[in-house]
Protein backbone atom coordinates (compact mmCIF):
# COMPACT_ATOMS: atom_id res chain seq x y z
CA UNK A 1 0.00 0.00 0.00
CA UNK A 2 0.79 3.29 -0.96
CA UNK A 3 1.78 5.86 1.83
CA UNK A 4 -0.63 8.46 0.39
CA UNK A 5 -3.66 6.09 0.51
CA UNK A 6 -2.66 4.78 4.28
CA UNK A 7 -4.87 5.83 7.06
CA UNK A 8 -1.78 6.30 9.83
CA UNK A 9 2.15 6.02 8.69
CA UNK A 10 5.26 6.21 10.76
CA UNK A 11 3.39 6.67 13.80
CA UNK A 12 0.74 9.86 11.96
CA UNK A 13 -2.44 10.50 10.63
CA UNK A 14 -1.89 10.59 7.00
CA UNK A 15 -0.96 14.57 7.06
CA UNK A 16 -2.61 15.14 3.16
CA UNK A 17 -6.32 13.72 4.55
CA UNK A 18 -6.16 14.65 8.72
CA UNK A 19 -3.56 17.45 8.21
CA UNK A 20 -2.46 16.95 12.21
CA UNK A 21 1.06 17.16 12.45
CA UNK A 22 2.55 17.04 16.19
CA UNK A 23 5.06 19.77 17.89
CA UNK A 24 8.60 18.62 17.46
CA UNK A 25 10.52 17.32 20.36
CA UNK A 26 14.55 16.73 21.13
CA UNK A 27 16.21 13.41 19.38
CA UNK A 28 15.76 11.85 16.26
CA UNK A 29 13.93 10.33 13.86
CA UNK A 30 13.47 6.38 13.82
CA UNK A 31 16.24 4.82 11.98
CA UNK A 32 13.71 2.52 9.57
CA UNK A 33 16.32 -0.37 9.31
CA UNK A 34 16.05 -1.13 12.91
CA UNK A 35 12.40 -1.96 12.52
CA UNK A 36 13.04 -4.12 9.36
CA UNK A 37 16.02 -6.30 11.29
CA UNK A 38 13.23 -6.83 14.36
CA UNK A 39 10.85 -7.37 12.13
CA UNK A 40 13.34 -10.31 10.25
CA UNK A 41 13.55 -12.00 13.78
CA UNK A 42 9.67 -11.99 14.76
CA UNK A 43 9.28 -12.64 10.92
CA UNK A 44 6.76 -10.53 9.86
CA UNK A 45 6.89 -7.52 7.93
CA UNK A 46 6.90 -3.92 9.22
CA UNK A 47 3.73 -2.91 7.88
CA UNK A 48 0.46 -5.24 7.10
CA UNK A 49 -3.41 -5.29 6.97
CA UNK A 50 -4.79 -7.83 9.87
CA UNK A 51 -7.65 -9.52 9.84
CA UNK A 52 -10.04 -7.15 10.89
CA UNK A 53 -8.99 -4.77 8.13
CA UNK A 54 -6.35 -2.58 10.57
CA UNK A 55 -3.70 -0.91 9.31
CA UNK A 56 -0.42 -2.56 11.74
CA UNK A 57 3.06 -0.82 11.64
CA UNK A 58 5.94 -1.35 13.77
CA UNK A 59 6.92 2.86 13.94
CA UNK A 60 10.57 1.52 15.60
CA UNK A 61 11.94 -1.17 17.52
CA UNK A 62 15.03 -2.32 19.02
CA UNK A 63 16.57 -5.52 20.21
CA UNK A 64 18.46 -5.91 23.84
CA UNK A 65 22.16 -7.90 24.20
CA UNK A 66 20.09 -10.58 25.63
CA UNK A 67 17.90 -11.08 22.76
CA UNK A 68 14.15 -8.90 24.11
CA UNK A 69 12.64 -7.42 21.75
CA UNK A 70 10.90 -3.42 22.30
CA UNK A 71 8.56 -2.03 20.09
CA UNK A 72 6.16 0.27 19.00
CA UNK A 73 3.09 0.04 16.65
CA UNK A 74 0.39 1.75 15.61
CA UNK A 75 -3.03 -0.03 14.54
CA UNK A 76 -5.72 2.31 12.16
CA UNK A 77 -8.69 1.49 10.26
CA UNK A 78 -10.82 4.39 9.01
CA UNK A 79 -14.59 2.90 10.00
CA UNK A 80 -17.95 3.52 7.83
CA UNK A 81 -18.69 5.99 10.30
CA UNK A 82 -16.34 8.21 9.10
CA UNK A 83 -14.22 7.56 12.54
CA UNK A 84 -10.29 6.55 12.57
CA UNK A 85 -9.89 3.61 15.17
CA UNK A 86 -6.66 4.13 16.54
CA UNK A 87 -4.31 2.34 18.91
CA UNK A 88 -0.88 2.38 19.90
CA UNK A 89 1.14 -0.14 21.57
CA UNK A 90 4.31 -0.65 23.28
CA UNK A 91 5.53 -4.40 22.91
CA UNK A 92 7.95 -6.20 25.17
CA UNK A 93 8.82 -9.47 23.64
CA UNK A 94 11.09 -11.26 26.19
CA UNK A 95 10.79 -15.16 24.95
CA UNK A 96 8.68 -17.52 22.67
CA UNK A 97 5.50 -17.59 24.59
CA UNK A 98 6.20 -13.55 26.68
CA UNK A 99 4.95 -11.12 24.67
CA UNK A 100 3.25 -8.16 26.32
CA UNK A 101 2.10 -4.83 25.22
CA UNK A 102 0.07 -1.66 26.40
CA UNK A 103 -1.05 1.67 25.26
CA UNK A 104 1.37 4.61 25.59
CA UNK A 105 0.12 7.22 27.31
CA UNK A 106 -1.67 10.22 25.13
CA UNK A 107 -4.25 12.97 25.11
CA UNK A 108 -5.66 10.58 21.51
CA UNK A 109 -3.63 8.17 19.51
CA UNK A 110 -5.57 9.73 16.47
CA UNK A 111 -2.91 12.45 16.71
CA UNK A 112 0.01 10.19 16.41
CA UNK A 113 3.19 9.47 18.25
CA UNK A 114 6.62 10.89 17.30
CA UNK A 115 9.29 8.25 18.72
CA UNK A 116 12.42 10.17 19.05
CA UNK A 117 14.13 7.65 20.98
CA UNK A 118 14.13 4.37 21.60
CA UNK A 119 17.04 2.25 23.32
CA UNK A 120 18.17 -0.48 25.76
CA UNK A 121 19.93 0.36 28.88
CA UNK A 122 21.15 -3.12 30.38
CA UNK A 123 17.85 -4.48 31.06
CA UNK A 124 15.74 -1.14 30.44
CA UNK A 125 13.71 -0.52 27.20
CA UNK A 126 13.98 3.56 27.34
CA UNK A 127 11.18 5.00 25.10
CA UNK A 128 10.83 9.17 24.29
CA UNK A 129 7.76 10.25 22.66
CA UNK A 130 5.91 12.83 21.19
CA UNK A 131 1.90 13.00 21.22
CA UNK A 132 -0.40 15.85 20.56
CA UNK A 133 0.48 17.99 23.73
CA UNK A 134 3.30 16.48 25.42
CA UNK A 135 6.86 14.36 25.35
CA UNK A 136 7.11 11.55 27.46
CA UNK A 137 9.77 9.16 28.71
CA UNK A 138 9.03 5.20 29.52
CA UNK A 139 10.89 3.07 31.25
CA UNK A 140 9.83 -0.76 30.88
CA UNK A 141 11.73 -4.42 30.06
CA UNK A 142 13.26 -4.22 33.68
CA UNK A 143 9.60 -3.02 34.84
CA UNK A 144 6.20 -3.94 34.02
CA UNK A 145 4.22 -2.19 33.07
CA UNK A 146 5.82 0.51 31.89
CA UNK A 147 6.49 4.04 33.95
CA UNK A 148 5.88 6.76 32.23
CA UNK A 149 6.83 10.24 33.20
CA UNK A 150 5.91 13.49 31.10
CA UNK A 151 8.93 15.36 30.61
CA UNK A 152 9.09 18.84 28.30
CA UNK A 153 10.21 19.09 24.50
CA UNK A 154 13.64 20.14 25.13
CA UNK A 155 15.75 17.30 27.09
CA UNK A 156 19.07 15.37 26.32
CA UNK A 157 20.22 12.30 27.99
CA UNK A 158 23.98 12.03 29.31
CA UNK A 159 25.91 10.32 32.40
CA UNK A 160 23.07 8.95 33.63
CA UNK A 161 21.10 11.40 33.83
CA UNK A 162 18.05 12.93 31.47
CA UNK A 163 17.95 16.53 31.57
CA UNK A 164 14.94 18.22 30.46
CA UNK A 165 13.59 22.30 30.21
CA UNK A 166 10.21 24.00 29.43
CA UNK A 167 9.88 27.03 27.82
CA UNK A 168 11.55 30.41 29.63
CA UNK A 169 12.30 28.02 33.09
CA UNK A 170 15.45 28.81 34.50
CA UNK A 171 15.91 25.70 36.12
CA UNK A 172 16.79 22.14 34.54
CA UNK A 173 14.65 19.19 35.92
CA UNK A 174 16.86 15.99 36.12
CA UNK A 175 15.77 12.40 36.52
CA UNK A 176 18.04 9.29 36.62
CA UNK A 177 18.91 7.74 33.30
CA UNK A 178 16.89 4.99 33.31
CA UNK A 179 15.57 4.95 36.63
CA UNK A 180 13.47 7.95 35.62
CA UNK A 181 13.16 8.99 39.20
CA UNK A 182 13.37 12.87 40.06
CA UNK A 183 16.39 14.24 41.30
CA UNK A 184 17.01 17.86 42.40
CA UNK A 185 17.02 20.51 39.45
CA UNK A 186 19.95 22.47 38.43
CA UNK A 187 20.24 26.07 37.06
CA UNK A 188 20.63 26.21 33.11
CA UNK A 189 24.30 28.02 34.04
CA UNK A 190 25.17 24.40 36.04
CA UNK A 191 23.75 22.61 33.46
CA UNK A 192 25.60 24.08 30.85
CA UNK A 193 28.40 23.91 32.39
CA UNK A 194 28.42 20.23 32.75
CA UNK A 195 26.73 19.44 29.36
CA UNK A 196 22.91 19.05 30.90
CA UNK A 197 21.26 21.64 29.01
CA UNK A 198 19.11 20.69 26.40
CA UNK A 199 19.58 22.09 22.70
CA UNK A 200 16.93 24.26 21.34
CA UNK A 201 14.23 23.01 18.97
Amino acid sequence: MDDSERVFSRGRANPKVYGVPLRSSTGDDPDPRRAVDVCTHLGRPVSLVDAEGYECEIIDATQSASGAIAYVESRAKELSSGMVDVSIRIHLVTGPDRHDSVDIESYNPFFGCDVRLLEWIDRAAILIYREKHSTYACRFGDVWPPKFVKIEDRWIAKDGLLGCIGYDNERVRRLSYPGLDEIEPISVGEAERVGLLPPDL
